[in-house]
């Protein structure tokens, strides 16, 4: 089963409308902050700037270098020019909930 960035912003609005804090915060709010929070991530790992998110994991920017590829129908060699490329790590702590998750019974 897939999971739509609208349809994880329907589950939050829910769980956080539930709360005496929070009230009235719709999906489209949600999906709005999403949309902000990823625009930014994406901004900051493309000026080469990393960023840590504790207890959910890491965004870093990686240079991939130059190389050669191959097209697999043809067998014709060309060359990959080096690129800035986008990494995510889990933490410790979120890849152990993540375990834990996935092997429940």
């Amino acid at each position: 089963m897939n999971v739509t960035k609208i349809e994880l912003c329907t589950i939050i609005a829910k769980k956080l409308n539930k709360e005496d804090s929070v009230k009235n915060l719709s999906a489209l709010d949600i999906k709005a902050i999403f949309d902000l929070f990823f625009k930014e991530i994406i901004n900051i790992i493309a000026e080469g700037y990393r960023i840590e998110l504790r207890g959910f994991g890491s965004f870093k920017p990686v240079i991939k270098k130059k190389r050669v590829g191959r097209n697999p129908r043809t067998g014709e060699t060309y060359e990959i020019p080096e690129n800035l490329t986008p990494h995510f790590k889990f933490s410790k702590e979120a890849l152990k909930l993540f375990n834990e998750k996935a092997y429940e019974e």
